[in-house]
Order: structure tokens, then sequence, then C-alpha cells
């Protein structure tokens, strides 16, 4: 028997698998993508002027990495310890990939806990939900007002009149915790069994989040002015102001400095160069979570460089064969740019006779006569143009 003929069965075993690679067939087909928005990043709630204020940054792309071009941002908001799901408000607003999105909502009666949450939609598919924010309403505060924005060698300094708010405490405090054998009080809360070391069931509400009853400051409210349920503390900081910059189309984020100042003045000596800044200030009576003024009217400088360098140091005048030779210290400045010469003499005014670069410490003025007493003093002066004092002046003469 022929070796093709003995091996039969390998052969067609052999011939379907050289054919089903020939087709191009390599295993099951992968899932589709999903277009499902990731977690919303950088979500706050805070309470500035006369409203509620809900802020967050939208994802760029999908959990699976399909590019997006514009989204829906749902805002889900209640008073008190309503279920947001089934009870609170909702929002929509359209938005664009990676936009930071900042959306007022209407506040509370003062005393009242208001709470929110959000989550991005493309098409039907919903992404997760953000953590529950929560603050305890407060009064209206005063905007400051009058501020005004100038260059200074320092950087830009702002001044600006308005009064130091009362300090409060916004945050939401949780439940007392019901001594043991009694049920846990409040709108739909339920008890679950007490984790290793607790001696105490635990109250939380349908969502497990744990709120006040009723949606009010709880009994002992004052709990808000640092009694707090039994071992617990609150801290309530201090009030003050709180500055806010931009640079060209930026929106106002973040606080130059997380502790408010008492001072009605501040320094921005961060201040990028060649650019717009515009500022803003607020009245903050709460920090974490922030309960703010309005904004204080807008104050815009453009910021350059307008300090001056120092003034060369270790000036002296020799004698020389063809002139006066003018040395000097090299100045440390680290954007020096050079080194202008003044010269004066008896019936002459000082003027300058020489602008040399940055890396000469040294001049020979070729133009002085014998016998005439001449004062020399140096400057330095900088790339934006700035202009250091004069050192002192030095006097020499030729025989």
């Amino acid at each position: 028997m022929s070796q093709l003929g003995r091996f039969p069965g390998t052969l067609l075993t052999t011939a379907l698998v050289a054919a089903s690679l020939a087709c191009g067939h390599r295993g099951d087909p992968l899932p589709p993508l999903r277009h499902t928005p990731p977690g919303l990043a950088e979500f706050r709630l805070a309470q500035r002027g006369n409203a509620l204020e809900v802020s967050l940054l939208t994802p760029s792309a999908s959990v699976d990495g399909i590019a997006y071009e514009r989204l829906v941002v749902e805002i889900l908001y209640a008073e008190g310890a309503k279920d947001l799901e089934k009870a609170g408000a909702r929002r929509e607003v359209q938005a664009y990939a990676r936009q930071r999105v900042v959306e007022t909502l209407p506040l509370p009666p003062p005393g009242t806990v208001a709470r929110a949450a959000a989550r991005g939609i493309v098409g039907r598919e919903k992404g997760p939900r953000t953590l529950t924010m929560a603050l305890v309403a407060q009064e209206v505060i005063a905007a400051p007002g009058e501020l005004r924005a100038r260059l200074v060698a320092g950087g830009v300094q702002l001044r600006w009149v308005g009064d130091v708010p009362k300090p409060v405490a916004a945050a939401v405090l949780p439940p007392r915790t019901p001594a043991f054998g009694q049920p846990p009080s409040g709108p739909g809360a339920r008890t679950f069994p007490a984790r290793p070391g607790e001696a105490m069931p635990r109250p939380v509400t349908p969502e497990g989040e744990r709120a006040p009853e009723g949606g009010k400051v709880p009994e002992g409210g004052k709990a808000l002015e640092g009694e707090g349920p039994k071992g617990t503390t609150v801290e309530i900081r201090k009030a003050g102001f709180h500055v806010y910059r931009r640079i060209g189309t930026e929106s106002y984020r973040l606080p130059l400095a997380q502790e408010p100042l008492e001072e009605k003045s501040a320094t921005d000596a961060a201040a990028p160069q060649g650019v717009t800044a515009c500022y803003v200030v607020r009245a903050a009576a709460s920090v974490d979570p922030p309960v703010e003024s309005a904004a204080s009217n807008e104050a815009c400088v453009e910021v350059r460089d307008i300090e001056s360098p120092a003034a060369p140091m270790g000036t002296a005048v020799l004698p020389r064969d063809r002139g006066l030779e003018v040395l000097w210290t090299p100045s440390p400045e680290n954007d020096l740019a050079g080194y202008r010469v003044y010269r004066e003499a008896p019936g002459e005014p000082r003027s300058r006779v020489a602008e040399v670069e940055a890396a000469r410490s040294a001049w020979l003025d070729t133009t002085a006569r014998p016998g005439v007493v001449y004062q020399y003093d140096v400057t330095a002066f900088d790339r934006a143009g700035n202009e250091s004092p004069q050192a002192p002046a030095v006097e020499a003469s030729l025989p």
C-alpha cells in the first residue's frame, strides 16, 4: 500500500485545518465596545451667593475607550433625606468631552440639607453615579466689592472692601446613634447588624447613605456650632475671603489659597508672565463644603515683569593707554540683558555713553580727555527692559 493510502484520516484532518485557516476563521467574535461613560471627575457641591453650584469634569471617552464628542450630564438633587433616584429633581445638561460643567441649582431655606449627585449619559447608556454631596444651606453672604488689581514688583497686588463673614459649619453630620436595643429613626432608616467591635446598630437611608432626620439639621442642630453627636466633633475653620484667578477664557475654579484670608488685600506672586490675569473675590463662611458669597467685580491686569534688577556692585575706573576703563562685578540676575554706562563731567549732564552685553563687565572710554575729572556709574537692565538703580559713581581722570 502506498504512503498516501495508509493515513487517509490524517490527511483529511490536515486538509480541513488548512481550509479553515485559509478562510480566515480566528475564533469567536469579540463583543462590541461599550459606549458607557465612566464616572464623572471632580464633582463638587457648593453654596455661592443665592444658589447652589454643582461643578464637574466630563470624560473624554467611554469605559472601552470610544472617544466622545458630546454627552449628557444628568444632575440629581433633593432636599433632606429623599431618595435621589425616586424623589429627587433631575436636570440634563448637554456637554462636550473634557468640559468643565458648572450648573446652578435652587438654594433651599437656611438650615435645610441639600444633596446632589450626577452621572454621564450617552445614548441609552448611563454611567455610574457620583458620590452624593451634601451641605446645610446657609443665609446668603454679602459679596465683597471695589476689587482693584495692579502690578507690583512681587506680582499682582489685589485690594477690595467687604466684611469678613461669621464662620459656619455647613457639613452634614450623621444622626445620633440610637441606644442599644432602640430602633433607628428617620425616613426609611433600617438597622444593619453591628460590625465586629461595634456595640450599636447603624442607621442608614435606603440609599445606604447617612443623613439627618427629616432633611433639617438634627435637634442639637447646634451641633453645627461645634457640639456634634456623641463621639463626633465638628471642626469650624476660620472665615475670610477667597481669591480666584483665571487666565484667558478659563473659568474660575479653585481659590489661590485653601485657607480664607482675613485681610482685604493679597499679592499673587505666581501669576504667569505675558498673559492677562483676571480676578474675583468671594467672602467665605465655610471651606468644606464651600459656602461663599457671590463674586465681587472682576479686575484684570496684563502681567509682565516690572521688577528692576539689582544695581551692579564693585564699580572701578582705571586709566589705560587709550582712555579710562570702567569695570564692575558681574550681576547674578537670571534674566539679565546687559549693562549701561553713564558719565558726567563738569559742565556736562549725566548721559549714557555705552550699552554692553550681559557677558561683559568692562568698557573702555576712548573719548575721555586728559585732565578732566569724570564720574562714572553703571546700571543693569533685564530682558523686559527694567533698569536697576545706578550704582555709586566713581571719579577718575587721565593724567
